[in-house]
């Protein structure tokens, strides 16, 4: 989650903690971390998020969880990969999530759990010009003054990392199935999918360097509801499509990847540097296909922020097709 960034929100971090530490002996047991970024504009909106991740001894369990309050308003553009700014509103809706998921050891690296996520939405809210029909307005599920979504998960994991904040080598994948049905408390029935897949590879430079590789697909089927569909910069860690703002591209389908090179810049490694290129590919509100992609690419710079955990401060700017963000963030993007 980034602490701060540029964009339409025009958020401020108060503050930034990271919690890193072992429960058990470090030789055999994966970092555990917890990341705490409480965001306002000063105006009204704010944001106050807790992710955490936590191995247990000798990695025998893993568990995530999400905890988060939040009152926002962004820039809709619409559903697709193709939006233009003429169809621009702002939509605005107070927020409380709790996700958790649990998964146990069944062989090296290899897990299974299972989770619940629970969305609810209020106080939605949408302006633009009085004679303007969005896709917002027109989309069935989700989109009244109150939306709830509550639903139950299975997952595999595969994690081969030993530090999440800054790999230094090693695969990771996690294949994500949700289902909200009215008997579990959501308003609506749907089903998600979530595959995330990332590898590390140590590169053989005189100066430490990793070239990390990123791919997402993450779908959707049924009644969902509009702010429960995929869009830049709402995955779990809300970290997918530097280059473009929060929610800008928005559809039931989403399709990603990323290559990132990341280099130290100084002898002790208290400095280093970024490049990355990325793209994406929504799913078309009519024909239902991954039809146009949108490219973004950047550098950064890292300053050691803790020598034990790893941990970097990191700057990143990304430039989009007609866009431009920036990025402060605690640890490194994926």
């Amino acid at each position: 989650m980034a602490p701060a960034s540029g964009g339409a929100q025009d958020r401020l971090a108060l503050s930034t903690i990271n919690m890193a530490f072992y429960r058990g002996d470090p030789s055999n047991t994966n970092l555990s971390t917890v990341y705490f970024y409480p965001y306002t504009n000063f105006s009204g909106r704010y944001y106050f998020n807790i992710t955490s991740t936590f191995w247990s001894s000798e990695n025998k369990f893993n568990s995530l969880g999400d905890l988060r309050i939040s009152s926002v308003e962004y820039e809709d553009y619409g559903l697709g990969s193709n939006t233009s700014p003429d169809s621009l509103a702002n939509v605005s809706y107070n927020q409380y999530r709790a996700h958790i998921q649990v998964s146990r050891l069944l062989m090296r690296y290899l897990y299974v759990g299972v989770g619940y996520a629970l969305d609810y939405y209020y106080n939605q809210s949408e302006t633009g010009p009085s004679t303007m029909e969005t896709d917002f307005s027109n989309y069935p599920y989700g989109t009244a003054k109150a939306n709830l979504s509550s639903g139950l998960t299975v997952n595999i994991l595969r994690d081969s990392r030993k530090n999440s904040i800054n790999p230094d080598g090693g695969f990771y994948s996690n294949l994500t199935y949700r289902i909200h049905r009215p008997e579990t408390g959501s308003s609506f029935s749907w089903d998600y999918l979530y595959l995330d897949l990332r590898k590390y590879f140590p590169v053989n430079t005189r100066k430490r360097s990793i070239l990390a590789i990123r791919t997402l697909y993450w779908d959707t089927f049924g009644d969902v509801p509009y702010l429960d569909l995929p869009a830049t910069m709402t995955d779990r860690e809300s970290r997918v499509g530097r280059g473009y703002n929060y929610a800008r591209f928005r559809g039931k389908g989403m399709l990603y990847g990323e290559a990132e090179y990341r280099f130290t810049l100084s002898q002790n490694q208290f400095w280093g540097g970024v490049v990355f290129v990325n793209g994406h590919s929504f799913r078309e509100p009519d024909s239902g296909g991954f039809e146009f992609i949108n490219p973004a690419a950047g550098f950064g710079l890292r300053m050691k922020f803790n020598k034990r955990s790893n941990t970097n401060l990191t700057l990143d700017f990304a430039f989009g097709r007609d866009s431009f963000t920036w990025h402060l963030n605690i640890g490194e993007f994926f």
